[in-house]
């Protein structure tokens, strides 16, 4: 009899469940996304599904959005709740305000009316968000004003609550707040989406790894195969449909956070959080492979990886590493140009300069940063790695060790602050600015 009546009322939830996400699709979605609204892994696996079933999926909107995801026309739209360090409460009185008296015109009006309910912190999540981008200016310039634009409200909010009669006995008007907008381009793509992460927990515009996913349209693993399972209601063991304990897998995804670690013996080796399209997956790379990654081990950074799924049962499925490289999408065209250059009948060095390329680099001529690296010990280059990688920029890295030359994969910013970090590591006649 209870294996009877579960049964029974199963079957009940399992006929409504499928005729609402057949029928009534992105209402059950939104409804799924709710229920989830503070699992970050689950909202991200929900919002590609609805990408791959041609779902719009609008991001929030200060003038749109409700605090909870909403249906809007043939799409969802993300709900200004699901931002993180943003409280239910002032959000609420913002909608309740824009309810009340009408749209928000601009960010000056938002402030004026909206001030007493956020703090700057809240404004700024707005900002990464994409919040404001119905208003037409970038998200860099907003991040620009937003502190100046809330001091001046809240001046003239205390100066009208200080003086609410003026000397002629009127009242004291409402006064509009001019915002100048700085001539600022708009952050780059990566530290765009970066930041929209960080607010939201997952990327709504793009994601930095599209553009390489048809680099690994030839791997045999992404993170959506974690997904596919049956958990056992007694024991919580889950089953994989589409993963086995000790299964060869090959994918691409990019480092999104790593954490190195000793080993007793004295080794180091590292857990590496590697994220696709579809979530995140954690590498480990034991010794050996960690002292062949640990040049290019930064966040943002586009890796292939081969090696085999571990799985147990008390935690995640994670990937124990084999082979880690770093993926440029330069390399295809350096390879392409060497080929070109076989065919003429004569050989060339790997990616050298035609006689009008150098003409042209000698015009520019574009400095380089060369770093001897002789005296340090393997934890201080460790150290000195992640240091640059904190000073992305354009300019090429090239290590000096033992009179032997070594291209480094982080190509950096020179500027006050990056050498002055690097006096902490080497003497001024190591370091060369050229």
């Amino acid at each position: 009899a209870f294996n009877k009546s579960h049964a029974a009322a199963y079957a009940v939830i399992a006929y409504r469940t499928a005729y609402l996400k057949h029928f009534y699709r992105k209402e059950f979605l939104a409804g799924v996304l709710n229920d989830r609204i503070d699992k970050i892994e689950e909202i991200s696996k929900y919002i590609m599904y609805m990408k791959e079933k041609n779902i719009p999926v609008y991001p929030p909107d200060i003038n749109k959005s409700k605090p909870i995801f909403w249906v809007e026309n043939d799409g969802v739209r993300i709900g200004l709740g699901a931002l993180r360090g943003v409280g239910q409460d002032a959000i609420e009185a913002v909608i309740k305000e824009r309810d009340e008296n009408g749209l928000f015109k601009d960010f000056s009006d938002f402030a004026r009316r909206c001030a007493k309910f956020v703090n700057k912190r809240i404004v700024e999540s707005l900002i990464y968000a994409g919040a404001f981008d119905c208003f037409g200016h970038t998200r860099s310039q907003f991040a620009h004003v937003y502190e100046d634009v809330l001091s001046r409200v809240n001046a003239l909010d205390k100066q009208k609550a200080g003086a609410q009669i003026s000397l002629f006995g009127g009242i004291l008007e409402e006064q509009e707040i001019d915002v100048v907008y700085p001539n600022i381009p708009e952050y780059e793509t990566m530290e765009k989406l970066s930041k929209e992460k960080g607010v939201l927990g997952v990327y709504v515009s793009g994601h930095p790894f599209e553009k390489f996913l048809p680099y690994f349209s030839g791997c045999n693993f992404n993170c959506l195969k974690m997904s596919e399972f049956v958990e056992d209601e007694e024991t919580g063991e889950k089953t994989y449909s589409e993963i086995t304990d000790g299964q060869q897998i090959t994918m691409g995804g990019m480092i999104s956070t790593y954490k190195k670690l000793q080993t007793r013996s004295g080794q180091f080796m590292a857990f590496v959080t590697v994220e696709d399209l579809y979530g995140s997956v954690e590498c480990v790379c034991f010794p050996k492979v960690y002292d062949k990654i640990k040049s290019f081990l930064a966040p943002d950074r586009v890796v292939s990886i081969s090696g085999k799924i571990s799985i147990n049962d008390d935690k995640a499925p994670s990937i124990i590493v084999d082979k880690m490289e770093e993926f440029s999408l330069e390399e295809p065209k350096i390879v392409a140009r060497n080929a070109e250059i076989s065919k003429g009948g004569y050989a060339q060095t790997q990616g050298a300069p035609n006689a009008n390329e150098e003409t042209k680099q000698v015009e520019e001529k574009p400095k380089t940063l060369w770093l001897n690296i002789s005296d340090l010990e393997d934890e201080d280059v460790e150290e000195l790695m992640e240091t640059l990688c904190y000073y992305a920029g354009e300019t090429q890295v090239i290590f000096v060790k033992n009179g032997k030359k070594f291209l480094c994969s982080q190509k950096v910013t020179p500027n006050r602050a990056l050498l002055a970090e690097l006096a902490g590591f080497l003497d001024e006649k190591s370091i060369k600015l050229v």
